[in-house]
């Protein structure tokens, strides 16, 4: 019963923590457009970012409280270059958004698909095969076509992003080691990554936030309210984030990613107005063709010969759920 319930457990896991974390990451970026920074004028991302990670820190301490997991003592140095990692994605991101176009932006991203797959393969010996490569092509090209609506490249906006796309590649690929190199569940990680991303982040202020503007910003009851509504999800992105990547592969959530940019702009032609363009339509198709292509790829290989030969429950059994 062991041999068969621990693959079907696997797959239940991974499933809904990828479900969790496309639903949160489309959600959160929906209120924050449209509730905190549209409606409540919460105009300042770096300081949502920490408040973010102050509630998640407090919601990780309750649920241990609860008895849902218990705090492991952990080495905070040993965390440090995850929270590093995170704290130069938000920061590099930002620098590349504000000097770049939005479409070189987002097209900049696609390049951490390569990085992550280079990382593992020279750094950590992991390969990927064949099918699994050739699935990542109409995946990263529709998310191209997607989103380029124009090459408008500089000098210091390539920098700025690719700096962001090494430091969110190592942030993603880090979700994962880190887990495993320090035997620790992501809550447990995400217990110390939260505070020491939030600490990291706050001399950023200044520099990314208009703090003349912050300063004179009135909170309101509504605006404390759509706040916290965000910090709901963006709980709900930074443990699916840990949980999934821990149950499958950076090289996955990268993919996750691509899923959760098509349902943004699909989201975007439903609530706020967004043309909707042959060229976009296209690409949207083109990437979940290739996601499809990814999860067959991924999908743990049966051995259908032994089981027309009526092998036992040990043999028909994987050794292991593959990772996706």
């Amino acid at each position: 019963m062991s041999d068969t319930s621990t693959p079907m457990q696997h797959n239940f896991i991974t499933m809904a923590s990828l479900t969790l974390n496309i639903c949160s990451s489309v959600g959160v970026i929906f209120i924050n457009k449209r509730l905190v920074f549209k409606d409540a004028g919460f105009n300042f991302a770096t300081v949502l970012t920490i408040i973010h990670f102050v509630v998640t820190f407090v919601g990780c301490l309750g649920f241990a409280k609860a008895a849902f997991f218990e705090i492991k003592p952990v080495e905070l140095k040993r965390v440090l270059p995850i929270a590093i990692a995170f704290c130069g994605y938000v920061a590099f991101n930002n620098l590349s958004l504000l000097t770049n176009s939005v479409s070189v932006y987002q097209i900049s991203k696609i390049m951490c698909t390569p990085v992550i797959v280079s990382v593992e393969h020279f750094y950590y010996n992991h390969q990927q095969n064949k099918e699994t490569m050739l699935s990542l092509i109409p995946t990263c090209l529709g998310i191209f076509i997607t989103v380029y609506t124009d090459s408008d490249v500089n000098l210091i906006g390539s920098f700025w992003a690719v700096l962001a796309i090494i430091s969110n590649s190592f942030y993603t690929i880090w979700g994962k080691t880190k887990q495993t190199e320090l035997g620790v569940s992501p809550m447990q990680l995400l217990t110390y990554q939260a505070p020491l991303s939030a600490a990291m982040l706050l001399p950023m202020v200044p520099f990314m936030d208009n703090w003349k503007h912050l300063s004179e910003f009135h909170m309101t009851s509504t605006a404390a309210g759509y706040i916290l509504l965000s910090c709901v999800f963006a709980f709900g992105v930074n443990f699916s984030f840990f949980l999934g990547v821990g149950q499958t592969s950076p090289l996955t959530m990268n993919v996750v990613g691509y899923v959760k940019t098509c349902l943004v702009f699909v989201g975007g032609f439903m609530f706020f107005d967004t043309p909707m363009t042959v060229q976009n339509t296209f690409g949207i198709v083109l990437t979940m063709l290739g996601v499809a292509l990814y999860s067959k790829a991924k999908m743990p290989k049966v051995d259908r010969s032994k089981e027309t030969e009526g092998g036992s429950d040990g043999d028909r059994s994987p050794k292991g759920a593959e990772r996706v």
